[in-house]
């Protein structure tokens, strides 16, 4: 959330120049800055503080220019320098001011610390209060985020953003009562706040399973304003994930009527298509090429066609311009895999060989539990009591099942704060079988690492994971917490599998890989493997449990 923008250029009222002619050329950069001329703005200002270095406004107004410019780090290292060289007490909006570009750094323990400064130098600040509510959330801190939301209110800042942050605080929570209804308050005071649609949208699914019910002010809101395709995108993924692809991509499609989002609309347009019209996907695929010539995203989006329709060697040579853009990039090194898979190269065989890079091993046992056993039945109680909604987050990939994010440090739960202990040895483990190397996945190894979301799911009878990878990982996971008595007789049910893509392809790439969970077992793999889970069937009841997290070289 910005705290600060391009109309934002008020002077502080406690700091001034000294003389008319200092007076003059802030008031210059003021007014350029206002009319948007940033860069003029920004000339004058250097100017002024050539004249006067000390000067607080006129670094105020020139670090906020400069984050308008998207020159964070500049922003960042000009106040940084004032408030080290001044001899004076620091002005609270320049305080206020550096938090913001920790902020807008996302250097959340940093920002947190810097907003506490800046309420401690002006306590009444409701601005400084929402920054640290934001900066919290971001880093996990869920209770005292809500808590820090209810006292920027309580301070006058009282706005649709604050709502919205306090409404995704008591989400994250657990507490969706009150969470539904800050974010319906959001949308009272502001109907078009496209985030907080787009929130209770997916609480109100998640709730109730009723699709009707989660799309109504969606609907509502495209008949008053047809423009905002972010709703519309998020009325199509609602759509697709409750398993309505058709309904998707003609709610995408009734879109393209309209000029505001097309990029955004053909991207989802094929994103949606390719599951189940491959020659029309293509030729979104291509609208969305030309209009964002050199894009990633429209790229990746043309190459999943091509993996459809079983094009090989122009995927072979899309995907390899993906992956020398970004080396790192997971949907790139996915692609690649099934291009050398179709066209039997060699190279598929090398970076795909599952006894090598798929290792599987049970976790230990936390200190404080006897045994495996004790652990996993104290660790799936707390876990089951957190699985409180009825159904999926939208644009994830399991079906029939719920998900929750996890945040052991700052939890409560003494056994989810002990799963950190419990898998640390299995990764040590892993990393240290994978060893040093060059290829796809070895060059990144450091020999040290991270975790980048832990999160949990419960599969209730028919459910299962959509074929995907993690975009956002180098190692991901899976590890079993609790597992129905009858998934373990019918062969299949409930596995793992690796090396089928997301979408049915030309010609068809069958999993060629499995893994049989068990309580406690651990499985880790390279984030860009596509995988995805064999449905399970059985009683009501029965729930499959699981814990999941993503790695990233430290």
């Amino acid at each position: 959330m910005a705290y600060t923008n391009s109309t934002d250029w008020q002077t502080p009222a406690s700091v001034s120049a000294s003389d008319d002619e200092q007076c003059e050329l802030v008031l210059r950069g003021d007014t350029l800055a206002r009319a948007g001329q940033l860069d003029a703005a920004e000339a004058i200002l250097r100017q002024a503080l050539m004249r006067k270095p000390h000067d607080a406004t006129a670094t105020a107004h020139l670090a906020r220019i400069l984050l308008g410019l998207g020159r964070t780090d500049d922003a960042s290292r000009l106040v940084d320098d004032f408030l080290c060289s001044t001899v004076l007490s620091a002005p609270p909006e320049l305080l206020l001011l550096r938090a913001q570009i920790l902020l807008a750094l996302r250097a959340w323990s940093e920002a947190i610390v810097a907003f506490r400064y800046a309420i401690d130098a002006a306590p009444d600040n409701g601005i400084a209060e929402l920054g640290l509510a934001v900066a919290l959330g971001e880093s996990g801190q869920i209770e005292t985020t809500a808590t820090a939301a209810r006292r920027a209110i309580a301070k006058g800042a009282d706005s649709p953003g604050a709502r919205y942050v306090l409404g995704r605080a008591l989400l994250a929570a657990n507490r969706p009562d009150e969470a539904e209804a800050q974010l319906r308050q959001v949308l009272t005071l502001q109907p078009d706040h496209v985030a907080a649609h787009c929130s209770l949208t997916e609480l109100i699914w998640m709730r109730s399973g009723n699709v009707d019910a989660a799309m109504e002010r969606l609907d509502d809101a495209l008949r008053d304003e047809p423009n905002l395709f972010e709703l519309r995108i998020m009325k199509a993924r609602l759509l697709e994930s409750s398993g309505d692809r058709l309904g998707a991509l003609a709610a995408l499609e009734a879109g393209l009527t309209h000029p505001a989002g097309s990029l955004a609309l053909r991207l989802a347009a094929t994103k949606t298509a390719v599951h189940i019209d491959p020659a029309r996907a293509m030729l979104h695929a291509r609208h969305a090429l030309q209009l964002g010539p050199g894009n990633a995203a429209a790229v990746g989006a043309y190459a999943d066609t091509l993996l459809a329709m079983g094009r090989a060697r122009e995927l072979a040579t899309v995907a390899a311009r993906l992956h020398e853009f970004n080396p790192d990039d997971s949907h790139a090194i996915a692609l690649l895999l099934c291009a050398w898979r179709m066209l039997d190269d060699p190279r598929h065989r090398e970076l795909g060989d599952y006894s090598r890079v798929v290792r599987t091993s049970l976790i230990d046992t936390p200190v404080g539990w006897s045994d495996l056993a004790s652990y996993l039945g104290d660790l799936a109680r707390s876990l089951h009591q957190l699985h409180s909604m009825r159904e999926h987050p939208i644009d994830q990939t399991l079906r029939f099942g719920t998900q929750v994010e996890l945040h052991p440090e700052q939890s409560g739960d003494r056994a989810i704060q002990a799963f950190p202990e419990a898998i640390a040895g299995p990764i040590r483990r892993y990393l240290e079988a994978l060893g040093g190397g060059t290829d796809l996945l070895r060059r990144r190894h450091t020999g040290a690492c991270r975790l980048n979301g832990i999160w949990s799911v419960r599969l209730r009878p028919n459910g299962h994971h959509l074929n995907h990878f993690h975009g956002k990982g180098w190692i991901s996971s899976a590890c079993y917490i609790e597992l129905p008595e009858t998934m373990g007789e019918q062969a299949g049910q409930g596995w793992l599998k690796f090396g089928e893509p997301a979408m049915p392809t030309t010609p068809a790439l069958p999993a060629e890989y499995f893994i049989r969970p068990e309580p406690g077992l651990l499985a880790l793999f390279p984030s860009w493997m596509w995988h995805g889970t064999v449905p399970f069937y059985g009683s009501p009841l029965d729930r499959r449990l699981t814990m999941a997290f993503d790695l990233l070289p430290a």
